[in-house]
């Protein structure tokens, strides 16, 4: 997984250095599309932006990507394949798992690089905090605390 997130960042321009391509002339990211590789892609990508601490994270593409990564009810659709018969049968593993792997990732994000605004982060995890996914509940609660501390 982590050759493919330095080959995603690489191809869009988003690693701090290794790569070819000048950060600015980085592509925005797209928000995620049909393709399940294209949006994994664009995930890990933005996963590895925030654990590096990186303030890249508040360009418009990448913050669109991370705060889809936050909505749980968008990850359930899109990772909802069609069985053979046609039903649709949502992978709430996989979908939660995003959003975990984006809470995870901010938190860290926060505890480097602390002056990064992610108050716009506020309603996402909000939201969140009423999962009907118990861990997600918890977790989300974590990241509350962590990056709005009440004063």
């Amino acid at each position: 997984m982590r050759i493919v997130a330095v080959i995603g960042m690489c191809a869009l321009g988003l690693a701090a250095s290794g790569c070819s391509r000048p950060a600015a002339s980085a592509p925005a990211l797209r928000t995620a599309g049909p393709g399940v590789t294209g949006r994994e892609v664009r995930y890990n990508a933005v996963l590895a932006l925030a654990h590096r601490g990186s303030p890249r994270i508040k360009e418009d593409g990448v913050w669109d990507v991370l705060l889809e990564m936050l909505d749980e009810d968008e990850q359930l659709q899109n990772y909802t394949p069609r069985t053979g018969d046609g039903r649709a049968v949502p992978d709430e593993t996989a979908a939660r798992t995003t959003v975990l792997s984006a809470l995870q990732a901010v938190q860290e994000l926060h505890r480097k690089r602390p002056e990064v605004d992610l108050s716009g982060l506020r309603e996402p995890i909000d939201k969140l905090t009423h999962s009907p996914n118990a861990t997600v509940g918890v977790r989300a609660r974590q990241a509350q605390q962590t990056l709005f501390p009440p004063t």
